[in-house]
């Protein structure tokens, strides 16, 4: 018997054997979906060709997923969610990029580290808009030398000394000393 052959027996085997015990191995179809989600995912079908059944199974899945996480979040879930997705459509490519890479430097800090960035940036955000506005403006000149760390929470200038309370709760340790990140420090005006 060819080797070929006899791995497509074992394949066959394999998938009759999680059959029976009630593993799914296909992608939904359109007639598993309940009217919620048939709802929700057939307006994305009229951009995709109409017919869920010939879509490739990781799309369907992904669909099903994306259906089911929406039924399940609160009304304000569902609002936030709306405008964030709004902002991300009316994004340019370079700025999708950017986000992109922003999100992955914060995944890759430490819990700790995650933790006073969020509390930083809730504090700010509690701050009144025009605070929040000025704010902005000092930090928009010395942004691109913060080297991944979010746009939004930072108080404002001057490194707290040590021993003492960081602004906004930010730890001192959060910023990089001037002239440490590798590139060179704005001009002064």
């Amino acid at each position: 018997m060819r080797p070929d052959s006899l791995l497509r027996r074992c394949a066959f085997a394999l998938a009759g054997l999680l059959a029976s015990a009630g593993v799914a191995l296909a992608a939904p179809s359109w007639k598993d979906l309940d009217s919620r989600q048939q709802g929700l995912i057939k307006p994305a079908l009229l951009s995709q060709g109409g017919d869920f059944d010939k879509l490739p199974a990781q799309r369907r899945e992904a669909l099903v997923k994306g259906a089911d996480r929406w039924l399940s979040m609160t009304p304000e879930q569902r609002t936030t969610a709306t405008q964030q997705f709004q902002q991300w459509q009316q994004m340019s490519a370079e700025e999708k990029i950017a986000a992109l890479e922003r999100r992955e430097r914060f995944r890759k800090l430490s819990p700790d580290q995650r933790k006073a960035l969020l509390e930083t940036q809730r504090q700010f955000l509690e701050l009144p808009l025009q605070q929040q506005r000025d704010l902005r403006d000092e930090f928009k000149e010395l942004q691109p030398h913060l080297d991944g760390l979010p746009t939004q929470p930072f108080g404002p200038p001057g490194s707290p000394t040590p021993g003492t309370t960081p602004t906004l709760g930010l730890p001192s340790t959060a910023l990089p000393p001037p002239g440490t990140t590798g590139m060179p420090l704005p001009p002064l005006p």
